[in-house]
């Protein structure tokens, strides 16, 4: 089982989340806990890699989440939109 680790950048964007849109990522996290355990990836998670040590969950049509892993610490990054994403990746390449 890998360490999670929740950056605070990660924390400020769930903050701008809607209520609807927190219980979504709850759902997805408790998902994605499953397949780290299991192995198994559950259909319609969208588990993507974005570049070398990135990763992107697939929250709804409009949200994604950003993972970085290293070692064996899995850090939650970001939440948001397409373009939330395209930034954090330009800046933090």
């Amino acid at each position: 089982m890998r360490n999670i680790q929740i950056l605070p950048s990660f924390e400020r964007s769930t903050k701008r989340l809607s209520k609807q849109d927190k219980e979504k990522l709850k759902i997805s996290l408790k998902q994605f806990s499953i397949f780290l355990s299991t192995g198994v990836l559950p259909k319609g998670l969208g588990l993507k890699k974005i570049n070398r040590n990135k990763y992107e969950i697939r929250i709804d049509i409009r949200l994604r989440l950003v993972m970085k892993l290293e070692k064996d610490i899995l850090y939650l990054i970001l939440v948001g939109n397409h373009n939330d994403i395209k930034r954090y990746l330009r800046e933090h390449r």
